[in-house]
């Protein structure tokens, strides 16, 4: 056993001596490495703003997500719509039921993500102090520039306490050109009315000044998550020193113990052990891997910056 992996700890007058290992935790002989206490603690650490960082890009997958089913939904609805119509008043209930859920599901995971996402920015970067005021005051930037935040916060407000957010839908249909060329192309719209929010007095009268009569509430939600896109991309460059450095501390223990196991570290664990008699006892695991922030590395790939997706639709027309 090294010097290095030595800690004398005291409890109740008596010295207790703790030593720090990488070994796989699993039965079987297996090598061990001696680290430091310091090794061991920004293992600790690490793997803490990994978790976080986990945390903020799961958090905003959950949204997009969410984002995406509300577009899909519009589509669905427009393709049966051109295949069977609606003709009475239980099919324009069952629409604007189902997009009062799916309306519901992006203002709530919106509202987790925002709420949340400060305490994990806050782990990732435990050294600074105005992290967490920095991450608001993105939000609050967005907030003031752009109607559609203002008008979706509002609105997650209400639905969370008066009402449902969807109050009517449009369903349209217009011919792409006169040639005999021309096709019949389906939509719907999704409409929020400022007469609903009127004899609401928690409604926030600035927000519903501004307001015209109705509220095109897929081109507000497309304004929104391309805000909540912004915020995002600026979140991620804020912690991105402090999450490569972590990710280099984890991978590095898994060099370092790769190399004197032939290259296997499956179940590879940094473990603190107290000096006892017969034998030392085991009085903390931490996994190491990299599985787990493979993942949220890929969800970074994949989910961009969103620029102008308040000016992009889809379509089903051939191009």
């Amino acid at each position: 056993m090294s010097v290095t992996a030595v800690d004398v700890a005291s409890s109740g007058g008596s010295h207790q001596i703790m030593y720090y290992k990488l070994r796989v935790h699993a039965a079987g002989a297996y090598p061990e490495l001696d680290i430091d206490e310091t090794t061991y603690r920004e293992i600790c650490e690490a793997k803490e703003v990994l978790y976080a960082a986990m945390a903020v890009e799961e958090k905003y997958e959950l949204l997009l997500s969410n984002y995406l089913e509300l577009e899909k939904e519009s589509l669905s609805v427009a393709a049966d719509d051109m295949l069977y119509g609606f003709k009475d008043y239980s099919g324009f209930f069952d629409v604007r039921l189902t997009f009062n859920q799916r309306v519901v599901n992006l203002l709530t995971s919106t509202r987790l993500y925002v709420d949340q996402i400060k305490q994990h920015v806050k782990a990732c970067l435990p050294d600074d102090l105005e992290a967490e005021r920095t991450v608001k005051q993105y939000f609050s930037n967005e907030y003031d520039q752009q109607f559609e935040y203002r008008f979706m916060e509002a609105l997650r407000n209400y639905v969370q306490h008066r009402g449902l957010a969807v109050h009517s839908t449009s369903h349209s249909s217009r011919r792409t050109s006169s040639g005999s060329d021309g096709l019949m192309e389906f939509g719907i719209k999704l409409f929020s009315h400022r007469s609903e929010f009127e004899n609401d007095s928690t409604f926030k009268r600035p927000v519903l000044r501004e307001m015209p009569d109705k509220v095109d509430l897929i081109g507000a939600a497309r304004k929104y998550v391309e805000s909540i896109s912004d915020c995002h991309i600026q979140i991620r460059d804020l912690i991105s020193d402090s999450v490569a450095g972590a990710r280099a501390i984890i991978s590095g223990a898994i060099s370092k113990y790769s190399a004197v196991n032939n290259g296997d570290c499956i179940g590879l664990a940094a473990q603190k052990y107290q000096e006892s008699k017969p034998i030392e006892r085991l009085v903390e695991t931490v996994p190491i891997l990299l599985d787990w922030d493979d993942v949220r590395l890929k969800l970074v790939s994949k989910n961009k910056r969103l620029t102008n997706l308040s000016k992009r639709c889809v379509t089903s027309n051939c191009l």
